[in-house]
């Protein structure tokens, strides 16, 4: 079941997301600083979620460096779960690459692969923040677009597509070995990450606290 749990995260995945312009923004991957400029200017907004400046540099810092890292996410919040500080939460827009088709075998391993480099990433990015949290857990979220009833005309919704959780010790015994694909498949296999699609619509509720760049 979690075999197949993993192919139907790799259709939902492939079918809902779109380009992230802060992707663009914080790996320098614009064409010149001119055009990033103008792109930003004309496509985006800067949404700072977070106004009250109450934040930790260092959890801004942490998520810097992981979508510097990462050319597929585009982390909204990063922090110690509210209800639990055992678990230390980041939940990121993901974009799958543009070669993931699950239909074949060439596109599955794609996908597979930045699934697992993002959450590597992740792990390895929140080392210092997520101390004293035994857990940690990560949900992909796919930006929707949804019209609204007043004159704003249309918005987003977070639509999350996995969530995924595990405990902070194993995820520091992983990074510190080889870390194949089938390595991190393992994980998922033994039930030492709990690798969950859900089985009905759920939406994003957090609290964002990192700035996104979201389009118009």
């Amino acid at each position: 079941m979690k075999v197949l749990r993993v192919l139907g995260l790799a259709i939902l995945l492939t079918t809902g997301c779109s380009a992230f312009p802060g992707l663009q923004v914080l790996t320098g991957a614009a064409d010149s600083p001119d055009a990033l400029a103008a792109e930003v200017v004309e496509l985006s907004d800067l949404v700072m979620a977070d106004k009250t400046g109450s934040t930790n540099p260092s959890l801004l810092a942490a998520a810097d460096r992981i979508e510097t890292a990462s050319s597929n996410v585009d982390i909204i919040e990063i922090r110690k779960a509210t209800d639990d500080d055992d678990v230390f939460v980041v939940n990121m827009l993901f974009q799958a690459p543009a070669n993931a088709d699950p239909s074949t075998q060439e596109g599955q391993v794609s996908l597979y692969t930045a699934i697992q480099r993002a959450m590597e990433l992740t792990w390895q990015g929140t080392l210092a923040e997520s101390e004293g949290s035994s857990s940690l857990r990560i949900s992909f979220i796919s930006p929707q677009v949804v019209p609204t009833l007043n004159n704003s005309g249309e918005s987003f919704i977070g639509l999350v597509q996995l969530n995924a959780e595990i405990d902070r010790a194993d995820a520091l015994a992983y990074l510190n070995g080889p870390r194949t694909l089938a390595d991190f498949l393992d994980l998922i296999v033994n039930g030492t990450l709990d690798y969950q699609t859900p089985e009905t619509s759920e939406l994003y509720e957090g609290e964002p606290n990192h700035p996104l760049f979201m389009l118009n």
